[in-house]
């Protein structure tokens, strides 16, 4: 039995909320479907927007007949993510449909990032510059700078951080540290994140390095503190 739902697309700006998505849908036979009275959608985790990591999948939910509650529930077809199955199963065992309805149901599921749209500008000067005052100039080989993500809203915010880089013999980031936070966790994670990606070409070295943010709803920079 299938449940009265709409493929869900889980960024809400692209499809229906699950209770609207479970009233609109058209069913032949409504007396041999799951209707459901409440549900939160499934969070769409960091890390996997971070990476860009999509999918679909079935989720299969056992639900009490006297209550509506979900007993239970798996993945009928993994959206070939542990993190994305993770999100969809610890949301729909949270769900409650309409007591006396079927004792099983399954509702497909979708993640996807396709659609979002952002407008965003970034002001950053090259990290090479930016760091020859207390590296020396041509040090950094590979640095971007972090880049807030666009599938959150964007508010106004700032920030200052400092970061310690630990750098490798061979110029790799074997390690992030968080000296002082900006404030804001999302700018915070995507720093560290970003800061492990850098190369330099020497090392071993211990980098101390200070970032001042600044968000708006339609521009972001990124720099080195005046004065540094």
């Amino acid at each position: 039995m299938r449940c009265a739902l709409l493929p869900l697309l889980v960024l809400g700006a692209l499809g229906l909320s699950p209770a609207q998505a479970a009233r609109k849908e058209a069913n032949p036979n409504p007396d041999d479907r799951a209707v459901l009275i409440s549900g939160v959608e499934p969070e769409y985790p960091y890390q996997a927007r971070l990476h860009r990591i999509t999918g679909r999948g079935v989720v299969s939910m056992k639900i009490d007949r006297a209550t509506g509650q979900v007993t239970s529930c798996e993945m009928a077809l993994s959206t070939g993510s542990p993190i994305l199955d993770d999100a969809a199963l610890s949301a729909f065992r949270q769900w409650r449909f309409k007591p006396g309805g079927p004792a099983k149901t399954i509702c497909p599921i979708v993640f996807t990032m396709s659609g979002v749209r952002a407008d965003y500008h970034v002001k950053e000067k090259s990290t090479d510059e930016a760091l020859a005052a207390f590296l020396g100039r041509g040090t950094v080989d590979k640095g971007p700078m972090p880049r807030y993500p666009w599938w959150i809203r964007w508010t106004n915010k700032q920030g200052k951080g400092v970061y310690e880089i630990h750098v490798r013999k061979d110029g790799t980031v074997s390690d992030v540290k968080i000296l002082k936070r900006s404030g804001d966790e999302v700018f915070d994670q995507i720093t560290v994140y970003t800061l492990r990606r850098w190369r330099l070409r020497r090392g071993p070295l211990i980098v101390e390095l200070p970032l001042v943010f600044n968000l708006t709803p339609t521009h972001y920079s990124v720099a080195l503190p005046k004065g540094r």
